[in-house]
């Protein structure tokens, strides 16, 4: 299968390799074009630089031959050896120059200079006046000569570059031609492979979309989806379609059944309707509790005990002091009728410190706490749920802790639950709970009984369960 992720990586891959292309071509004929003009200044200071030389040879060879400094002699010397220098690199650049004969003579001319000079001041050095009086002039002419050259080879150079200048023009409007072609080449060819690839994506979701729209309305008729590609929208479709077929089925199936359920539901709204008294409830659970306990249904008879209780204590005033002890039973109940209900799915545990459970708190305070982690934690597990109640002892407080390692809640609603802001609604009944009380209800008579604002801590990461913490400060004990 082709993946995605593959389709993009050598589409990214292929506009780089053709963006690298277009570089180097820039580069390559920036750089040759470059290289020509580099050339053809080169020569033009060259030039320049021995016509300047000459003149510092002749102007240096004179100042000795008058005044026998020594200074002068040093810095004949080092005239010299640039002149030298020049000569060489004349001779290694001969071939850029249009006039390679002239180039010839010019550098006779040269040496010419270089020798006559150092006649010169041999001849001052030895006192030889008549001799180098006709070599300080014959210095000054060769000089002269060169820097006529000097200018007879500029002019040629000039025409020449001229001449280079106008290949140089043609050639750079022939590169960019050529680039200008490369880039709008690139370009669409990018265009085209974003057309293709997006379109291999976009489409299908659309389509994809549509018929999920026309599932969300009933529609379970629309026509097949087709996706020619070998990647992951191709199996997201298939899916889809296998999905649809399924829900179709479900439906028929679920309209089928709908006449039988219509009389259990009917049946059902009546007994709603009738709001029976808790007290006649109560009896006829014990009554059905006797009943299944003579018929030797053990479980069941235990079962329905512990609803009894639960209902039982339920109905409490929430305002009423009671104690952990009452709590415990009460938390144990409900623990038996999950156990029941879920069976291995769901663990329960409980470690209570005995000396503990003296201590007063508010009536239906631990159940909704523990029916909270059940509910939001531990029940959309399919194994492996853990409920735990412990209860200690730690330096003049009770500590309570109800552990689940569930769902977990996140740092937001952490915060909101914690907050004191009043919710946007009258009713305080939480909603799937059984006694309809829920977590910021029980924090908020929590606050009311014991006066402090940090009686409850929550303690939960994402995926990773929730501990909910209570600090009972055993001075604060009540009696009933």
């Amino acid at each position: 299968m082709r993946k995605i992720r593959s389709k993009l990586l050598l589409a990214f891959l292929i506009l780089v390799l053709l963006g690298n292309v277009a570089a180097f071509f820039v580069y390559w004929s920036s750089s040759k074009i470059t290289s020509e003009y580099s050339k053809s200044f080169r020569s033009f200071l060259l030039l320049n630089d021995i016509s300047t030389e000459a003149k510092t040879m002749y102007e240096k060879v004179n100042a000795f031959a008058i005044e026998k400094d020594q200074a002068f002699a040093k810095g004949y010397a080092e005239s010299k050896q640039k002149m030298t220098s020049y000569d060489q690199a004349l001779l290694k650049d001969a071939g850029l120059h249009a006039a390679i004969p002239s180039i010839e003579k010019y550098q006779y001319m040269m040496r010419t200079l270089i020798n006559e000079s150092d006649a010169t001041m041999n001849h001052v050095k030895k006192g030889k006046i008549k001799e180098y009086a006709a070599s300080v002039k014959e210095v000054r002419t060769v000089s002269s000569y060169i820097q006529e050259q000097t200018m007879t080879l500029l002019d040629d150079e000039l025409s020449e570059y001229q001449v280079l200048y106008q290949s140089l023009q043609k050639r750079h409007q022939t590169y960019a031609l050529f680039t200008l072609c490369l880039f709008t080449l690139s370009i669409g060819i990018a265009l085209w492979m974003a057309y293709i690839i997006a379109g291999g994506i976009s489409r299908p979701i659309v389509h994809l979309s549509r018929s999920a729209k026309e599932v969300s309305e009933g529609n379970f008729d629309g026509p097949n989806l087709h996706v020619s590609s070998k990647d992951e929208i191709s199996v997201l479709n298939h899916a889809f379609e296998r999905m649809r077929r399924e829900m179709k089925v479900m439906i028929e199936e679920m309209k089928q059944k709908a006449a039988l359920d219509q009389k259990i539901k009917d049946m059902k709204l009546k007994t709603l309707q009738n709001q029976m008294n808790p007290h006649f409830l109560f009896n006829t659970l014990n009554i059905v509790s006797r009943m299944a306990y003579l018929e030797s249904a053990d479980a069941t008879s235990r079962l329905i005990q512990s609803v009894s209780t639960l209902m039982r204590y339920s109905l409490s005033p929430l305002s009423a002091s009671v104690t952990l002890e009452q709590e415990v039973k009460v938390v144990k109940e409900y623990f038996h009728i999950q156990e029941t209900r879920f069976s291995d799915r769901i663990t329960c545990k409980t470690t209570i410190d005995e000396s503990c459970l003296s201590v007063h708190i508010p009536s239906l305070t631990l159940q909704p706490l523990v029916e909270n982690a059940f509910i939001h934690g531990v029940e959309p597990k399919e194994e492996g749920g853990l409920v735990e109640l412990s209860i200690d002892r730690d330096d003049g407080f009770v500590m309570i802790r109800i552990r689940d390692n569930g769902l977990g809640i996140s740092d937001q609603e952490k915060k909101r639950l914690l907050s004191q802001e009043e919710e946007d609604h009258s009713d305080t009944r939480s909603k799937g709970h059984s006694t309809g009380i829920g977590l910021r209800n029980v924090m908020s008579r929590l606050r009311l009984f014991y006066g402090v604002q940090d009686a409850l801590q929550i303690d939960s990461k994402p995926n990773e369960g929730t501990t909910i913490q209570l600090t009972i400060p055993i001075k604060e004990e009540r009696a009933c």
